[in-house]
């Protein structure tokens, strides 16, 4: 229903117009800033996650594709290139239809996280893998058709190089046991959340040779929006506080380190015929003279220099400063 206004408050707003054009004096907040301060909030989906756990998931998946490309590749023993594509916050039915039918589809449980992670490996990638496992080339089938039952079976090993890696990624953020709950080929035959419900789905890009294909997760987001004090901390930089604390308590670890020091007279140069001919009683003629400095040696490293000394009968040395470089 539209709201007439009244000649007062048309008034009002004419006056507040003019004055828009006015130097805000100090302590004043000017209109572009309190806008500035203003986010928008959809409530239609309040299950999306923020940006920063965004990037936070770009970080970790990433660092989960470098390991697995050395693991696939170590276990197929072929090259593997391993990718992260793109990380996008959409609904379970919309991450559905990205998916081929029938494909390799499976859910996934990262406890102690409550929840499923959906995870789907395309008919050309999961067809090459097996292949290169038989001793073929890494050739998919020209149609596509859904794994047999020896064939799902060959998938097991895949399956968990990517459980272990998953796991490994994930430990910056929270110590997680990945497994295996089921396994279909048809992605509507397996319900991993409701279709309504936020996921987000993180894309990878597989090649093996000329041929490969794509990986998905499926996180929910709830799932992630529970744990999202765990990313908070992963995020946070180190206070030099801490840093301080650290390095105090590693010298009173290393204070108790036993070093061996040895005094050293260098730069005498030596034939090997002299070496060899060199017996007990037989006199060195040295560069230096009495009186020199000697070297302390720290571990074999040169660190001061001194003379050696007799104190309190025994011999000592004495520093005089430090080694010159």
């Amino acid at each position: 229903m539209e709201r007439i206004l009244s000649q007062d408050e048309i008034n009002a707003l004419f006056s507040s117009m003019s004055s828009e054009g006015q130097v805000p004096g100090p302590g004043t907040e000017t209109a572009a800033e309190s806008f500035a301060s203003v986010l928008p909030y959809d409530f239609c989906r309040s299950d999306r996650i923020s940006n920063d756990q965004i990037r936070s998931l770009h970080v970790l998946h990433s660092h989960f594709a470098r390991n697995f490309s050395t693991s696939l590749s170590a276990y197929l023993r072929s090259v593997a290139e391993v990718r992260l594509l793109a990380i996008d916050q959409i609904s379970y039915a919309e991450f559905l239809k990205r998916l081929s039918d029938p494909t390799y589809y499976g859910a996934l449980s990262l406890r102690p996280m409550i929840g499923s992670v959906a995870l789907e490996i395309s008919p050309t990638l999961a067809f090459s893998m097996i292949d290169i496992l038989l001793g073929g080339p890494g050739q998919p089938p020209a149609e596509n058709r859904a794994l047999t039952e020896i064939e799902t079976n060959i998938m097991d090993g895949i399956v968990k190089l990517i459980l272990r890696d998953l796991k490994e990624a994930w430990r910056p953020i929270l110590e997680v046991e990945p497994h295996l709950e089921a396994i279909e080929t048809k992605p509507q035959m397996l319900q991993v959340v409701a279709p309504g419900e936020a996921v987000v789905d993180v894309g990878f890009e597989i090649k093996l040779g000329e041929n490969g294909g794509a990986l998905h997760l499926g996180l929910p987001s709830m799932m992630l929006k529970v744990n999202r004090g765990k990313f908070d901390q992963y995020r946070q930089p180190r206070r030099a506080g801490s840093d301080d604390r650290e390095a105090h308590r590693v010298r009173g670890l290393l204070r108790n380190v036993p070093l061996t020091l040895t005094t050293e007279i260098r730069n005498r140069n030596l034939l090997i015929e002299d070496l060899l001919s060199i017996g007990a009683g037989d006199i060195m003629q040295l560069d230096q003279r009495v009186g020199d400095p000697v070297l302390l040696c720290v571990g074999g490293v040169a660190k001061f220099q001194g003379r050696i000394v007799v104190r309190r009968g025994k011999k000592a040395f004495e520093i005089i400063g430090p080694c010159e470089p």
